[in-house]
């Protein structure tokens, strides 16, 4: 029976391989950071931040979201940076993610974090999306559940995922372009064996539409899966104007999504500069070295690169670095005993090949470096303010990766073809799994020791018992003239958990003038002696606080008191 079993092919291939692989990233997700971050009424872990303070960003700007009147674009916090308000694009609160529970706030707890929740999705996703792409074409039962099972593993277990999930949640949402890959590899064979279109041409304007609602700089990615299917379209039946249709359809999803979500339009230029400083080391793939002190390697060390290349972290994992040296070798010697059938599949490849290579140029940037050595290839000044819009560059080479392992995987079972060759791969497979766990192993055990349950939980000004009930009587909270920048993402915090709008501006980009009018015409105001009863008013400043206690000297309407190194005047209520 049990042979019988094995050797019969499931009737729902694909179904399976995205249960078993969804199983296998949601297993890693676990084994990684444990259940505690899945409980939505427990943010204590953002207040300790995570690797950065990103993370508080973040729960900020879903926060003040949450408290938000509905407006367009949908993803406008009117209650953050007042009075103009900002769309959470900019403060990479996953707009699409945070629209959903905004229209659920009615029923949500006072607290509620979905990060945990969200950051498991991603890891069962990734899973589905690795175990779809790489058991495409099984034939044996044992295929059909080993290989989803380790493939989607695999692809959780990458350490860009890894490193992206908490300290930028939104960029552990890989799933995009994975996704975007599997529909490409489908509509390229359904293509060849229908000629014509399958349904997973939809699945592009679907994936452009999420992306730039999720997080911008996976729209490239998806979009360059878009352009290549079309290509193909045109390609393979000569239907030139579909395939162009086809991609006119995903930019128009991606527009629409953008201008609906706030991503695209307001009165912000899309480039930040500085394309060049954030980008990928060439020895990205083989160096283990992140923001955040985590040993990513057992095995290897560490190397030297520029400032800002953390972001460019693409290190692959040891298991991955060794099944890509197989796969390399079993190409080499395919080279020498197959030729005609090496240049076939560059003949049906080399789209997806060029798209890769401009990938990773654009990753690299034209600021070149290897180690500490770089030199700089002159670009002019409209094409460097272009590329600005991604200038964290780095991250377009994760598509690169995915295509490599996906070749990898398929370059060693082509190269174990036969009855018994599913097996081999899977034994082989697990055998990298299990060099990449290896591995990973000391990062993830100090990933698991950050997010534990019963961490000591830093005092901030968000738990301090003295800011407990500001939300009562209370509308706004605004601050004086500047804030300390380790106390912005804070008070922002504060204000969303208590209910209240306030000026701090805690977007990373965007033109938000009218926020810091009000922060200098609150400085005013009370230096000129006048308040609003309604409002409670902050400051990093102890000067200007001492000042306050001055002028308003007498008042019995007012408490003055400090939390966390902020200074905070509060009329009483009531």
């Amino acid at each position: 029976m049990f042979s019988a079993f094995l050797c019969t092919r499931p009737r729902r291939p694909r179904l399976l391989a995205a249960l078993l692989g969804g199983c296998a990233g949601a297993t890693v997700f676990l084994w990684l950071y444990g259940a505690a971050v899945l409980n939505p009424g427990w943010d204590a872990w953002i207040l300790n931040g995570y690797d950065e303070w990103d993370v508080q960003q973040h729960y900020a700007g879903w926060l003040l979201f949450r408290n938000s009147h509905w407006s367009f674009p949908l993803g406008l916090a009117d209650t953050l940076a007042v009075p103009d308000g900002t769309v959470i694009s900019y403060t990479d609160s996953l707009p699409w993610v945070s629209i959903f529970f905004k229209l659920l706030r009615g029923v949500l707890p006072a607290t509620f974090q979905w990060f945990g929740l969200y950051t498991l999705l991603c890891f069962c996703l990734q899973g589905a999306a690795g175990a779809l792409l790489c058991s495409r074409g099984v034939r044996t039962r044992a295929g059909a559940v080993c290989l989803p099972l380790l493939t989607g593993a695999l692809f959780a277990c990458l350490p860009t995922l890894w490193e992206r999930a908490f300290r930028h949640v939104a960029l552990a949402s890989q799933w995009l372009f994975l996704l975007a890959l599997y529909a490409l590899l489908e509509e390229r064979s359904a293509l060849r064996r229908l000629g014509r279109p399958g349904a997973w041409r939809w699945a592009f304007p679907v994936l452009a539409f999420g992306a730039v609602g999720i997080h911008p700089y996976f729209l490239p990615p998806v979009m360059v899966c878009a352009l290549l299917a079309a290509l193909d379209r045109g390609r393979l039946t000569r239907a030139w104007r579909g395939g162009a249709l086809d991609f006119a359809l995903s930019l128009a999803a991606a527009l629409a999504g953008g201008v609906l979500c706030g991503a695209i339009g307001g009165d912000s230029g899309l480039s930040r500069h500085g394309y060049g400083e954030i980008s990928m080391n060439l020895n990205a793939l083989w160096n283990p070295s992140s923001r955040g002190g985590y040993t990513w390697s057992r095995l290897l060390p560490a190397l030297p690169q520029q400032s800002g290349q953390y972001d460019g972290f693409n290190y692959l994992g040891l298991g991955v670095l060794v099944l890509l040296a197989a796969a390399l070798a079993l190409a080499a010697a395919a080279l020498v005993r197959r030729p005609a059938a090496v240049r076939g599949w560059w003949g049906r490849n080399w789209p997806t090949a060029a798209a890769c290579a401009f990938l990773a140029a654009f990753a690299v940037s034209n600021t070149v470096t290897l180690n500490e050595f770089s030199f700089t290839i002159p670009l002019p000044g409209w094409l460097l303010e272009l590329c600005g819009i991604f200038r964290s560059s780095g991250r377009m080479f994760y598509l690169v990766a995915a295509c490599m392992l996906v070749w990898a995987v398929y370059t060693l079972r082509g190269a174990l073809a036969g009855p018994r060759g599913e097996a081999a791969a899977c034994l082989l497979l697990a055998a990298v799994l299990a060099v990449q766990l290896w591995d990973l192993s000391a990062a993830a055990a100090q990933k698991r020791a950050m997010l534990r349950s019963d961490t000591a939980i830093n005092a901030t000004v968000v738990n301090d018992p003295q800011t407990a009930a500001l939300g009562v009587g209370h509308t706004r909270l605004l601050a004086a003239g500047d804030v300390r920048e380790d106390r912005l993402r804070l008070l922002a915090i504060l204000a969303g958990k208590q209910g209240l709008a306030t000026n701090l501006d805690i977007a990373v980009s965007g033109s938000r003038t009218g926020a810091a009018e009000s922060r200098a015409d609150t400085a005013a105001l009370l230096q000129s002696g006048r308040y609003d009863p309604g409002t409670v008013y902050v400051t990093t400043d102890g000067g200007v606080w001492e000042s306050w206690q001055q002028i308003f000297a007498g008042d019995p309407a007012l408490t003055f008191f400090v939390a966390d190194s902020c200074y905070f005047m509060v009329p009483l209520t009531g």
